[in-house]
């Protein structure tokens, strides 16, 4: 998918919303999609497609909810951040959380989110997720956002958003 949003560019920061073509994603792809209209600059987002996959790991559609009505606390926060950070930064966001389960049931969750704007050069209006489930050991290293701008794309540099701290830059040889 993050080659579907590349391909759309065509020169310009993110690709158009005219661009989000169902006929033209990876068919394998289209139960873990999500797709979001950005609200506002803080990332509250309100959900327009829900992928069948994503139905049911949540165990209801969520279409037509925002954020806020589905999600509270730190989570809520984690969730609207990353995508606060593809509004901001005109640039995918991908993300690492832990799903919990009422029943005491976990998963790693791994987002990818490839923002859309409805004209050239202003600011991504909607945003197509990519949400995989992995299994993990090691709680230690999620929850984190990471900013992928071009040039973590080609593997030179990685900001990466942290708890509730500033954005940090790391280099990368």
């Amino acid at each position: 998918m993050l080659g579907f949003w590349q391909a759309e560019r065509r020169g310009m920061s993110v690709p158009l919303v005219a661009s989000l073509d169902p006929l033209k994603f990876d068919r394998e792809a289209i139960p873990y999609l999500i797709v979001a209209d950005i609200l506002n600059d803080r990332g509250r987002v309100q959900y327009r497609l829900i992928g069948e996959e994503m139905v049911r790991r949540w165990g209801v559609n969520f279409r037509g909810k925002r954020s806020d009505e589905m999600f509270t606390g730190d989570y809520l926060d984690f969730i609207e951040r990353g995508f606060a950070q593809t509004r901001a930064e005109r640039c995918p966001v991908y993300s690492e959380s832990i799903f919990r389960w009422n029943d005491g049931g976990w998963i790693k969750t791994t987002r990818l989110l490839l923002p859309f704007a409805d004209a050239p050069d202003t600011a991504p209006s909607r945003v197509m997720v990519v949400q995989v489930f992995l299994g993990t050991d090691d709680f230690m290293k999620v929850p984190e956002i990471r900013v992928l701008r071009q040039e973590d794309i080609s593997g030179r540099v990685l900001t990466r958003l942290g708890g509730k701290s500033d954005l940090e830059t790391a280099a990368r040889g």
